[in-house]
């Protein structure tokens, strides 16, 4: 659990709210005197601790680096939507001065490039991850970093552009983009270029917060795979022990990554969610299938929908955003029900099928629900 919250010698770290109703995570060098300002923005279903690791990274090589929650993610309680995002990173902008580099995964990037078109931000560097951006006709210098596998963007196509610097790692996707050591070393290299600085050496402590990440999820596991079996009282709460110690782990030390700590505005959401979960569970008990099943139906729906896309586009031209993003729901949504299936056997391993079923459900509402963005 220590190794997880370990952070880079050098880099104070501080959580804020900007403007009033972003929650943002402040990282800037401890050394003295004024600092070039980064601003990153992170994807869809994801948060601000999502870019802490660029964040850090860069704040090591001495810049002031601001990583914001958008609008329906995280700790945001803003409702998502393409207008809410501009104002958003107008409000932010004013707040933070002048920005020198800007950062955006997928979604942030969109969101930055309709920025610099607007005039909102004017950087020295725009950086996009798993993006193909358009930054308009007073574009500043573009570097387009993407993973060889990335599932949601034409390389071919950043390939063809003329007017950007390519990066290329040979084996992260798109969701895994963002820390990946070949993207994030050029990030810093081309922000420490565009500043005249001279980059650092590359910051390791991140290793070891991928390391506590590690041992903390074996040990959690470990705890999970010897638990006895248990009577009275403790057997009817097999499945919230499973579900609950792994959740806690989960939150603890993978905070840094992916935003697991529990936000309290989304508890609501997460208890309908695990309702409606358990019911569906309850409801293929009662036939006589494997509780895998629903997430094998929730994957065969994504697919169903992907493919669907591209036609759904062309009909409902309006709604071509929309659909996209319910591609990526769809896939992250099966992803997190597949991952409920090794709670809930667990919890039934030494119980009840009842017991996983409320250990899956449980877990599928705290993920789904601490990551899916609130449009309400």
């Amino acid at each position: 659990m220590v190794l997880s919250r370990l952070v880079e010698p050098g880099v104070a770290v501080e959580k804020l709210i900007l403007a009033g109703n972003t929650p943002a995570i402040h990282l800037c060098s401890r050394a003295p005197g004024s600092h070039p300002v980064v601003l990153l923005a992170h994807g869809v279903t994801a948060s601000k601790e999502t870019l802490f690791r660029p964040g850090e990274a860069l704040a090591a090589a001495g810049f002031d680096c601001y990583t914001v929650d958008l609008a329906g993610h995280g700790e945001s309680r803003l409702r998502l939507s393409q207008s809410e995002l501009l104002q958003q990173l107008d409000r932010v902008a004013k707040v933070i001065g002048p920005v020198d580099v800007f950062i955006g995964h997928s979604m942030g990037a969109g969101v930055g490039a309709a920025g610099v078109r607007m005039g909102t931000i004017h950087p020295k560097l725009f950086v996009a991850i798993g993006a193909n951006v358009d930054l308009g006709e007073r574009a500043p210098p573009l570097l387009l970093l993407a993973g060889k596998f990335d599932e949601l963007v034409n390389l071919a196509g950043l390939k063809a552009r003329s007017d950007a610097r390519l990066v290329f790692s040979p084996w992260s996707d798109h969701a895994l983009e963002v820390w990946d050591p070949v993207l994030v070393n050029a990030a810093v290299a081309a922000a420490c270029g565009a500043v005249g600085k001279t980059p650092p050496a590359v910051p390791r402590f991140w290793l070891l917060r991928l390391a506590g990440v590690v041992l903390g999820m074996i040990g959690a596991f470990g705890l999970i795979w010897l638990l006895p079996e248990l009577s009275g009282p403790l057997a009817r709460i097999r499945g919230l022990l499973v579900s609950g110690l792994l959740i806690a782990t989960i939150a603890l030390t993978m905070n840094t990554w992916i935003g697991s700590a529990l936000d309290l505005h989304r508890i609501p959401l997460q208890t309908a969610i695990g309702i409606m979960v358990w019911l569906m569970l309850l409801g293929i008990r009662k036939l006589g299938w494997r509780r895998w099943i629903i997430a094998l139906i929730a994957t065969l729906s994504a697919f169903a929908w992907i493919i669907l896309q591209e036609p759904l586009t062309l009909i409902f031209r309006s709604w071509g955003v929309a659909v996209h993003l319910l591609s990526i729901f769809g896939v992250v949504i099966a992803v997190l029900f597949w991952a409920g299936t090794v709670p809930g056997g667990l919890a039934a391993r030494r119980g009840q099928r009842s017991d996983g079923d409320l250990a899956m459900a449980v877990f599928v509402a705290y993920a789904i629900g601490q990551w899916i963005p609130k449009f309400v």
